[in-house]
């Protein structure tokens, strides 16, 4: 029975990626794409490119006319007055004439009349009115649109390159929770396998044939077995939950976790690289740099617009010959001195582009270092997953030898456990060593830029 027990155990240990839930690379392409279409943060990004697009049609409409319309209507007090001593003037020459015609025998056909205190502000004031404004030479307008188009390119630019790097945090997330529940699977065999050497050995301890030190060994063993299981399970626990959030769902959602060995390792060969949408960025920020350059020289020029308006204005609302009115008016404005702030402005301008230009010499040294980087990384990997492979091999036929050894009575307790600690300690490395290899697949992934993102997030 002990016998048979043992091969059962060494049979779900040998078999044991089998246990796990295989569901290929299926299941990670569908939390992509959960992640990118509900990302809390790149939709934030998403609402930033509608911002940009919305700030570069404001600027677009600033080029062309504009009407308004506009309404006033006045009720004054006070203010100041002018005197017209109207009445100081003529009085005395109406009376005079009066006394004229009264000789004649004619009755007095002149008044007096008062001086006149005339108010600068009328009581009661309206203007009703329609304002028309174009601008016909305003070299700022264009460059300003320019600015904005540039930076909306860049604004897109940032979000595609968030969501390559959620790609990249999901995938990391997700072949480290693959890791983890293999090392938890493998580890609760391992237990299982030295809870029943514990149980051998106390058997043995019981009918004399062996001493205490052989169970105390023995639990020893499976104890430090249980420590290692217990780190793993809270591992594996962690990583669910952070697959769960860069998805954007809650923590303790269903995940399907594949065994290491259900995933397709990356291929050897470096995938065609792509240009990094960090660089196209910096780009459009540079355009948009250079942009704000052209229109702090274009301040140095005139502008020239065109102002009209059509309306009514008086003390009552009427439509009539004396209160329609119009204008239309040429405007030209040149700054011919500004004590040197479009000078400042200019050279202000100039040092942010040529800041830019030398930032991107760096990204692009830096960009291509990462991808060297992570070409080397992913072909040490691949190595790494072909020792694992041969030393797991070696490690599985080294213990069934000392498991048929053990079973004659011809193999010491600390030669087994010696065997079974190099069985587990093998597949172990070889589950790290797929999802570390998968792991650097997804760094030269986001290093050439080269994982299809839907067409909505890539930046033109």
């Amino acid at each position: 029975m002990a016998i048979t027990r043992r091969a059962w155990l060494v049979a779900a240990l040998l078999a044991l990626p089998a246990g796990l839930a295989a569901a290929g690379d299926e299941n990670l392409q569908a939390y992509l794409d959960e992640a990118l279409a509900a990302n809390p943060v790149l939709a934030a990004r998403g609402e930033d490119v509608r911002a940009s697009d919305y700030a570069l049609d404001d600027a677009r409409a600033q080029q062309y006319p504009q009407l308004s319309f506009n309404a006033r209507y006045t009720q004054a007090h006070g203010g100041r007055t002018i005197d017209l001593p109207v009445g100081d003037l003529l009085n005395p020459v109406y009376d005079t004439l009066n006394q004229m015609l009264v000789q004649q025998g004619q009755p007095a056909q002149f008044p007096n009349i008062n001086n006149q205190r005339i108010r600068f502000l009328r009581e009661h004031e309206q203007e009703t009115k329609l304002s028309l404004s174009a601008p016909l030479f305003t070299p700022e307008l264009w460059a300003n649109v320019d600015a904005k188009r540039a930076l909306a390119g860049a604004s897109r630019a940032e979000r595609e390159a968030y969501a390559r790097s959620l790609v990249r945090e999901l995938k990391r997330a997700y072949y480290g929770a693959v890791q983890a529940e293999a090392a938890a699977g493998i580890l609760e065999a391992s237990e299982r396998l030295l809870a029943e050497d514990v149980r051998v050995s106390q058997s043995l301890t019981d009918a004399g044939k062996a001493t205490r030190d052989r169970v105390l060994r023995a639990e020893a063993e499976r104890l430090a077995a249980v420590q290692r299981l217990d780190e793993a399970r809270a591992q594996a626990k962690q990583a669910r939950r952070l697959v769960n959030l860069l998805r954007a769902q809650p923590d303790d959602a269903p995940l399907t976790l594949p065994a290491p060995d259900s995933l397709h390792l990356p291929p050897a060969a470096a995938p065609a690289a792509q240009t990094r949408p960090e660089l196209r960025q910096l780009d459009r920020t540079l355009n948009a740099a250079e942009a704000g350059e052209r229109a702090a020289r274009a301040a140095q020029w005139p502008t020239l617009g065109l102002a009209a308006d059509y309306g009514i204005q008086g003390e009552d609302y009427r439509s009539d010959s004396e209160s329609d009115f119009d204008t239309v008016s040429l405007v030209l404005r040149w700054n011919l001195w500004d004590s040197g702030s479009r000078r400042a402005q200019r050279g202000q301008a100039a040092a942010q582009s040529a800041s830019l230009r030398a930032e991107r010499d760096d990204l692009v040294r830096r960009l291509r270092l990462a991808r060297l980087a992570a070409e080397d990384n992913l072909a040490t990997a691949l190595r790494a997953v072909d020792s694992g492979t041969a030393r797991l091999t070696a490690a599985e036929e080294s213990f069934r030898i000392a498991e048929r050894k053990r079973a004659a009575a011809a193999l010491s307790q600390i030669e087994f456990l010696d065997a079974e600690r190099a069985l587990r300690e093998a597949r172990l490395g070889l589950a790290i060593a797929r999802c570390g290899a998968l792991d650097r697949g997804a760094e030269l992934e986001l290093a050439s830029a080269s994982y299809p993102l839907p067409d909505s997030l890539v930046a033109p």
